[in-house]
């Protein structure tokens, strides 16, 4: 009798050759269908949430924008569907264009969020060269970030994984797929290679590279990836109407050369730029257990003291920008809105510092904090400056002492004085404080002598003023100090003490909003802007000074590239044609910015022009004005 052996197991019975719920998943043609048919959508929904951050989170904001610039919308739509095919035309998988272009999407609109709520600016493509200076920049985030962005990056990340699942890919060669990019690109490129073609694309939309002279209105108007994009193509730096030699000649002609005055001192100058320095006292409904600007107070009731308001063109942070005014006399109005102008300064140009530094004196600057944050350390030589005193080198001349993580005023002080006092030739010193700077976090018990009572504000905002205001106390207190030391010293002496802006206090400057000071979120009127872009402040002397631009009191007004102006007409120092154009300027109209939103009669107009005219010729062009 045969016996039947046993046949091998059929593919039914063999386990590995099943295939898994995933497989059958993957092989559903409806699904793969919707994988690709989904696939426009996903930038569509990136741009969403990059506007969504930059309307402040606010979606009423977004959909307003929507309504009242659908050009911009469309350019937006057009740059990201654009943007995200040639990125998977390369890299054939979507699931990998989609988290690269996902990933981007959701650091770009943290950046911007995050620095909006910071100081007001937004994130421009300027800020890139500042990865370096990331950990620094890190720290001064205070980590308010709306809850919906986490949705919106769950999704994000989640639409992603759909792609994985279903392999959702290209055809494999990539000769056809790179050949379709470099068409694209290729296309894209000569539509926009010159500004009359650039202009014309954007003019499709209603739009215009014209909108990135004032950054406000450009994010407002064009949304993020639309203002981003128009920043990408504004990134070359053109010479103003009617630029040159005879030009810059014929706006300097009318103005002459002011030498010193021969029977005035040398006067020593310390000029202190202080971190965030200004009078909260001022906002509505806010009081404090203890006045934290005695000193302040004190000091404007004394002769041979000058104040009153500095326009600067920062807000809540960007300190260069108005330091750099200060110590140029030039103003960033009309250079690219970038995270430091020091980036363009390539080469020496005439300053205040250098017009100290011809006059035999030694220059000097100070700031407790890393020399090379925003290109400090190469561009101070090439404005004038001998040395420059950073952190390392303040902890090495003086005992440091620190507070929230940063070199206390107290120690700043101490460095200028031993620095001053320690020169025998007459010293130009210019100092920038580091303690009051953002963010603006809750302290410990103890270390809150100043109670603040303000019911409108939110609470997050009023531990944002609290904090600011012990910050504030020191800052008066260094002010105290550095009066006293002037008032001791045999030499002349004079001090400029002034603030580069506004604190950001709560997020995205609640507090201003929370207790009617300014309106934060909405269409702001030139009276909005006074507000928020003036800061106090306060020249004082131990010898009576000359006739400047400023009159004794209270009352004065300025801007910031004029200050060092009138320090030096009141001290009897040389002055250039340009410093009699800020002057005359000055007579027109005693503050202007682009930012303040300030209407100029013709005659005044000339002004503002022959500033870029300058400004353009000394930082990028031939250098004709010196």
């Amino acid at each position: 009798m045969s016996v039947s052996l046993p046949t091998a197991p059929s593919q039914l019975n063999n386990p590995s050759s099943v295939p898994s719920p995933l497989s059958r998943l993957r092989r559903a043609r409806v699904l793969r269908v919707l994988g690709w048919t989904s696939a426009p959508f996903f930038p569509l929904f990136c741009l969403f949430v990059m506007d969504y951050m930059n309307f402040s989170a606010d979606l009423s904001i977004q959909m307003t924008f929507w309504e009242r610039h659908p050009g911009s919308a469309l350019f937006e739509t057009a740059v990201v569907l654009l943007v995200f095919g040639v990125l998977t035309l390369f890299l054939r998988r979507l699931w990998i264009s989609g988290l690269v272009f996902g990933l981007v999407s959701l650091v770009c609109a943290y950046v911007n969020y995050t620095k909006a709520a910071l100081n007001g600016d937004h994130f421009y493509p300027q800020d890139l060269a500042m990865v370096t200076q990331a950990k620094e920049l890190s720290s001064f985030i205070s980590g308010d970030t709306p809850g919906w962005f986490f949705l919106g990056a769950a999704v994000i990340l989640a639409w992603v994984g759909w792609f994985f699942l279903f392999r959702t890919a290209l055809p494999r060669p990539f000769f056809f797929r790179w050949s379709a990019a470099a068409l694209v690109i290729l296309a894209v490129y000569s539509s926009v290679n010159t500004t009359t073609k650039t202009e014309r694309v954007l003019n499709r939309f209603g739009m215009s590279t014209i909108d990135s002279a004032l950054q406000s209105s450009n994010y407002a108007a064009n949304g993020f990836v639309g203002a981003f994009t128009i920043n990408l193509l504004s990134l070359q730096i053109h010479p103003p109407a009617g630029y040159s030699q005879e030009t810059i000649e014929s706006i300097l002609e009318r103005y002459e050369t002011v030498p010193a005055n021969p029977n005035t001192e040398f006067f020593d100058v310390v000029a202190v730029l202080s971190e965030s320095f200004f009078d909260p006292r001022i906002l509505p409904g806010v009081s404090f257990s203890e006045n934290p600007l005695d000193n302040y107070d004190r000091l404007l009731t004394l002769p041979n003291c000058y104040s009153g308001l500095v326009y600067t063109t920062a807000l809540g942070g960007g300190t260069v920008r108005p330091e750099f005014a200060l110590l140029t006399g030039l103003t960033t109005d009309y250079m690219p809105d970038v995270t430091t102008p020091y980036w363009y300064v390539s080469h020496a140009f005439p300053t205040y510092v250098s017009n100290y530094k011809d006059a035999g004196y030694t220059t000097l600057a100070v700031h407790p904090y890393d020399k090379k944050f925003y290109a400090r350390d190469t561009a101070y030589p090439l404005l004038g400056f001998d040395e420059f005193y950073g952190q390392e080198e303040v902890a090495q001349l003086v005992e440091p002492s620190y507070k929230r993580g940063y070199i206390t005023d107290e120690t700043t002080f101490q460095a200028i004085q031993a620095l001053a006092d320690s020169r025998e030739e007459p010293v130009f010193l210019f100092a920038i404080t580091m303690q009051n700077h953002q963010p603006f976090k809750a302290l410990e018990e103890e270390d809150i002598r100043i109670r603040v009572d303000a019911p409108s504000l939110s609470e997050d905002s009023l531990t944002a003023l609290t904090t600011y205001t012990q910050g504030l106390y020191d800052a008066d207190g260094m002010l105290g100090a550095l009066a006293d030391w002037v008032d001791g010293r045999d030499r002349p002496t004079v001090l400029l003490f002034f603030g580069d802006h506004l604190p950001t206090l709560g997020s995205n400057f609640a507090a201003y909003d929370e207790t009617g000071f300014a309106d934060i979120g909405g269409q702001q009127d030139t009276q909005d802007r006074q507000l928020l872009y003036s800061t106090p402040f306060l020249i004082y002397s131990n010898r009576d000074l000359g006739e400047g631009l400023l009159e004794p009191g209270c009352d004065n007004a300025i801007s910031d590239y004029n200050l060092l102006n009138s320090l030096a007409r009141s001290t009897g120092m040389a002055r250039t044609p340009y410093m009699e154009l800020l002057a005359d300027f000055y007579q027109h109209v005693p503050f202007y910015n682009n930012r303040l939103l300030l209407p100029l009669e013709e005659e005044a107009a000339f002004f503002p022009r022959a500033m870029e005219q300058i400004t353009y010729d000394r930082v990028f062009g031939e250098g004709w004005s010196k």
